[in-house]
């Protein structure tokens, strides 16, 4: 006579669920004073209870598909290291890591923790330019929060290290922008096409690398609008550069104005 043994799954005792929910509401708190978003810090306890009690593993999985069916996938954002990466492209200085995270501090943005931890944390400000998420390390068992930046935290930063740039040279404040239009210099070179960085240099004019970067997106947007089209580009140094035929030198032109006049009245 065949024997079937039939296997039930004991679920947990309501005591040890609620005790083991008690504790994991606890480490939380933690998180929370991380800066880690609800969403994230959901996925974080469902993930410590269903470690705790496996029996709960697929309820607990059709929650999470749940959660993540109605919030929308997080952005992953930009570490410091690749930040100063593209701020020593872009500044055509070397920065590192550590730079930036002063930078940060300095701008209000992320702080130390009070216990110590070597973690940083958002402050008010810091949270509209990046958030905290739950990280693993690669290499290894290390798991936590880490703090990951918005695209939009790069200009900022590039105002900041062009500002201790001429602090270091001795300069106290930026050069003051023209706001009278741009003149047709006498003996200006000819050209049949234009880079903003030739075109800068032959108005003689004095461009920040945070302007220059409003001007390269205004004068593309402008000359898109004419065109229906990107401005063609041309690599130099390993590095692509839009193009500006003679014809649409007055949007190049322009965009330079309207920039320096608006940084002069912000000044």
């Amino acid at each position: 006579m065949d024997k079937t043994l039939h296997i039930h799954q004991v679920s947990p005792a309501p005591d040890a669920l609620a005790s083991a929910m008690e504790s994991i509401n606890t480490l939380s708190v933690w998180l929370v004073d991380a800066g880690l978003d609800n969403s994230a810090i959901t996925q974080w306890k469902f993930n410590a209870l269903a470690k705790k009690f496996p029996e709960l593993a697929d309820i607990i999985e059709d929650a999470k598909k749940l959660i993540g069916s109605i919030a929308p996938a997080p952005e992953i954002g930009m570490t410091v290291s690749e930040m100063a990466e593209r701020l020593t492209s872009f500044l055509e200085r070397k920065i590192k890591p550590a730079q930036v995270n002063q930078a940060l501090v300095e701008l209000g943005f992320q702080v130390r923790p009070d216990n110590g931890k070597r973690v940083w944390q958002l402050t008010e400000s810091g949270k509209e330019y990046g958030f905290s998420r739950l990280a693993t390390s690669k290499t290894n068992d290390w798991s936590g929060p880490q703090v990951t930046w918005r695209e939009a935290v790069i200009p900022v930063l590039i105002d900041y290290f062009e500002n201790a740039f001429l602090l270091e040279e001795g300069k106290s404040e930026l050069s003051d922008s023209t706001s009278t239009p741009a003149p047709e210099l006498e003996g200006e070179p000819e050209s049949s096409s234009w880079m903003l960085g030739d075109r800068i240099k032959a108005l003689k004019k004095k461009v920040t690398a945070s302007q220059r970067l409003h001007v390269e997106m205004e004068a593309a947007e402008a000359y898109k609008e004419r065109h229906s089209k990107p401005p063609e580009q041309e690599e130099v140094k390993g590095k692509y550069h839009d193009v500006y035929p003679a014809a649409d030198l007055d949007l190049l032109d322009e965009a330079i104005e309207r920039v320096l006049k608006r940084y002069a009245k912000n000044q």
